[in-house]
């Protein structure tokens, strides 16, 4: 008649964990996590995480990160895909391409890749290429 409370589930809810990779750990393979994700250590391998996930300044990831969301202050290597928002700070530095709902760049941070935004990244189809210039400071561009 009374349901006994020590026996009963409780519903599994985004980012109901915390899972920590501390400054000198060094990880090599892939991390699947339902919870939210910091890393501060090294990652060689796939990162997915379907709450938030955390790079810290002392961070590394040599692989893709897939999240749904993310804020960025170390160094990835490899494709970020976030299904919601992306930020990152000013020490983030990216080498591969960016896919986000949305993202946030501080001044200061290095992108090396392309950056896509979606209203959903579930769409089919890829928007089109954009191609990035890059100019010396030494000379001037007129039309």
């Amino acid at each position: 008649m009374f349901a006994n409370k020590k026996n009963e589930r409780v519903p599994e809810q985004r980012g109901s964990s915390f899972n920590l990779i501390a400054q000198g750990t060094e990880i090599t393979g892939d991390i699947n996590t339902p919870g939210d994700l910091r890393i501060d250590g090294h990652i060689t391998g796939n990162v997915t995480c379907t709450a938030k996930l955390v790079v810290g300044e002392s961070g590394e990831v040599d692989g893709h990160i897939n999240c749904q969301s993310g804020e960025i202050s170390g160094t990835v290597r490899g494709q970020v895909i976030a299904k919601e928002v992306l930020q990152l700070n000013q020490s983030a530095s990216i080498q591969g391409d960016i896919e986000a709902m949305r993202f946030v760049v501080e001044d200061g941070a290095s992108i090396n890749g392309r950056c896509t935004t979606s209203k959903s990244l579930n769409l089919p189809g890829r928007l089109p290429e954009v191609k990035l210039i890059s100019y010396e400071k030494s000379q001037a561009v007129t039309e």
